[in-house]
């Protein structure tokens, strides 16, 4: 954009009062569409908090599979018969459950995430549970979230103090003996425990020849799309086989098109726009009709309406910057507050800070060109007849 007209910023500044109401109205627009934006692919990416843990190159899946918290189990033999293929450096089984956790304090049961695998064929990307995998080699042993909701009990107080906790896992006797960080809550659960095959098929009486996905690790230098193109054609019709990065965006896809959240929360974003959008008309509106009689002088002494027009422009402009730098502002502390408040990771990106940006810069200027109308038409020879 040209540089800014004095005529314009004096405008904008001439009356302080509406000047305020202009800032706080693009203000609120601009936090409204930032915590519209920012619960939308916060939620996105909690659903996803499991999938990023884990240690893989390509995932071995049921073809009925497509959230993780909705995987079905297939045959573990399956897994051994890709093992053999070129360029695979190893393939594990991954167990995944919800069962019911007891606090030991209160003994109220919540529902609580469960993940087990072979102590000596780790699946996750944790450092604190590979380090503890010989912790979880001794039956009815767990690893427990200390990132997990409150309503669990003082697990990680008392294991500091005594060295285990020992609990209810789905009327099994269960001993916690370590801990780990991982989160997540809203849309995956509200904690998480960690244990080995064997505990996992005790606790679930579940047989260790169904699991729920298959880690697989490709050679280092080896693509993995080529492992796939081998794999697919002796690959049974009820499995899939995909890269991690592509399960974790179809689980963002199924969480977009078969919930309402993705359209609620862009929902929520236009209607920031049109609310700012609205307030922004307004006041140029009213302040074009305030000031119809020195917009009518320039015209009467040759300045054509093009200077006008970007005069009323600049105007949107100079709103929409000084409306976005406090509702931005605002909202990097909003997103501390939520995540600390609710796990949610609310994360503020460039993408998003520019994406609201340019929303704010569009809003500004569509209500600058609508309220333009009454400029245009503005006749000198009746203003001053």
């Amino acid at each position: 954009m040209a540089a800014i007209t004095p005529v314009a910023w004096l405008q904008l500044i001439h009356r302080k009062p509406r000047l305020l109401v202009t800032i706080t109205g693009v203000t609120f627009a601009v936090m409204l569409m930032f915590i519209q934006l920012g619960f939308r692919d916060g939620l996105f990416e909690d659903a996803v908090v499991f999938h990023k843990k884990i240690q893989a190159d390509l995932v071995l899946l049921h073809r009925d599979t497509e959230r993780f918290f909705d995987m079905k189990v297939f045959p573990r033999r399956y897994l051994y018969n890709i093992s053999s293929v070129d360029g695979i450096e190893s393939v594990n089984p991954f167990y995944f459950s919800v069962t019911n956790f007891k606090n030991p304090e209160t003994f109220v049961s919540r529902p609580i995430a469960i993940a087990g695998f072979t102590p000596d064929q780790p699946v996750f990307n944790l450092p604190e549970v590979n380090q503890q995998t010989e912790v979880l080699k001794a039956a009815n042993t767990i690893l427990f979230d200390r990132l997990s909701r409150p309503e669990f009990g003082p697990i990680v107080e008392r294991l500091e103090k005594n060295g285990e906790v020992i609990t209810d896992v789905s009327n099994h006797q269960i001993t916690v003996r370590g801990l780990f960080s991982l989160g997540g809550g809203v849309m995956t659960a509200d904690g998480v425990i960690i244990t080995s095959d064997l505990t996992f098929s005790a606790i679930l009486d579940q047989p260790l020849e169904k699991v729920q996905m298959g880690v697989i690790k490709v050679k280092s230098g080896v693509d993995p799309q080529s492992i796939i193109k081998k794999v697919l054609p002796d690959l049974p019709q009820e499995l899939k086989i995909m890269t991690l990065a592509d399960y974790i965006q179809l689980e963002k896809d199924v969480l977009a098109q078969s919930t309402p959240i993705g359209f609620i929360f862009n929902m929520g974003t236009v209607i920031g726009c049109v609310f700012g959008g609205i307030i922004v008309y307004q006041i140029l509106y009213t302040q074009i009709s305030d000031s119809i009689f020195i917009y009518a002088t320039f015209k009467a002494i040759g300045y054509a309406n093009s200077y006008l027009v970007k005069v009323v422009l600049q105007q949107a402009f100079l709103m929409s910057l000084i409306g976005y730098i406090p509702g931005f502002a605002i909202c990097m502390y909003l997103y501390n507050f939520v995540q600390e408040a609710t796990r949610l990771p609310m994360i503020m990106t460039i993408t998003r800070g520019v994406m609201v940006m340019l929303l704010t810069i569009i809003m500004c200027s569509i209500a600058g060109m609508l309220a333009m109308n009454k400029l245009r038409s503005a006749d000198p020879a009746e203003l001053f007849g």
